[in-house]
């Protein structure tokens, strides 16, 4: 069963293209029809291609790995942070900071600068300051925030980016690209198609088209995510199972250990005590001998004596 339907695509728009003056030859294989001037968008490969999408995200995400979320234009700003945020993925949606990907060492310097900012304003050591230098934090704090606030809590390179835009985050998919990043896109009828990896043809100005396909990203990522954590409970669980099969094994061993040291300790007693009777057994013999020798000896004096 697709995860999504035609209706609800025909509800949300997104089979609304450009106008032909405006539309890339490229995008033939997904137009449906043109209708008074204007293309629309094969919808039944719109369904089939979200779903390859939505199994590639669920698989990364059952994997822990990290989406990328990315959509700067005004109509996609709101839907991308709100998604993003439920799904628990970063977020660009102000402006693409150029070199974020293959640049990422120093955008990760700026990341912690604003980490950084926010640690001192909430530790309050700004009121210390002079007012002059107060304002000039605050102004770079808000500049931060507003590039990078989406994406502080990044430390690597995401292992995927969604864009709802292709034309408008071109820099971004370059990047992504040259990276070798798999890229989710949502094409509209004026796009090159040819470098997204995954693409969904769709109406990428309509608001309800946006949040319609960008919810549904987040909802494989949400279960993507959930199959992770079944399994790293099962893991741990196993781990736990084999401790105490360990454990069961360990103990049912230490009676038969008990016995074998017991008969260890039973032959050394044994042994010990042969070893004190053949000393004894020596003793007396070597007693015997030197009272002999000395009867002997006294009957020699005795002889001479005489």
């Amino acid at each position: 069963m697709p995860i999504i339907t035609m209706k609800e695509l025909l509800e949300a728009g997104a089979h609304f293209g450009h106008r032909k003056s405006a539309w890339n030859p490229k995008m033939k294989p997904y137009i449906y029809q043109r209708r008074e001037n204007m293309h629309i968008i094969d919808l039944t490969k719109t369904v089939k291609l979200l779903d390859e999408a939505y199994s590639f995200v669920r698989d990364l995400g059952s994997e822990g790995k990290q989406i990328l979320f990315v959509g700067t234009k005004p109509q996609a700003k709101k839907c991308i942070q709100e998604e993003a945020d439920r799904c628990g993925c970063p977020y660009v949606n102000n402006r693409w900071l150029g070199g974020f990907l293959t640049n990422f060492p120093t955008i990760k310097k700026r990341i912690e600068r604003l980490s950084h900012l926010e640690r001192e304003e909430k530790e309050g050591l700004w009121e210390k300051l002079s007012k002059k230098e107060e304002i000039s934090l605050r102004k770079e704090l808000e500049k931060l925030g507003k590039n990078l606030g989406g994406v502080k809590n990044v430390d690597t390179l995401p292992n995927c980016l969604f864009v709802t835009d292709v034309r408008i985050e071109n820099t971004a998919v370059k990047e992504a690209v040259k990276l070798k990043i798999p890229v989710i896109g949502m094409i509209d009828s004026n796009v090159d198609p040819e470098e997204i990896g995954y693409p969904i043809p769709a109406n990428d100005d309509a608001i309800k088209s946006i949040k319609l396909i960008t919810g549904k990203i987040a909802d494989a990522v949400v279960e993507g995510k959930d199959i992770f954590e079944k399994r790293k409970l099962i893991e741990e669980k196993k781990k736990l199972e084999e401790a105490e099969t360990e454990k069961a094994e360990d103990k049912a061993a230490e009676p038969e250990e008990k016995e074998e040291k017991e008969e260890i300790s039973e032959q050394v007693k044994t042994a010990e005590v042969s070893k004190k009777i053949s000393r004894v057994v020596k003793s007396k013999k070597s007693e015997s001998e030197i009272n002999e020798n000395k009867e002997e000896e006294d009957k020699n004096i005795n002889k001479e004596g005489s």
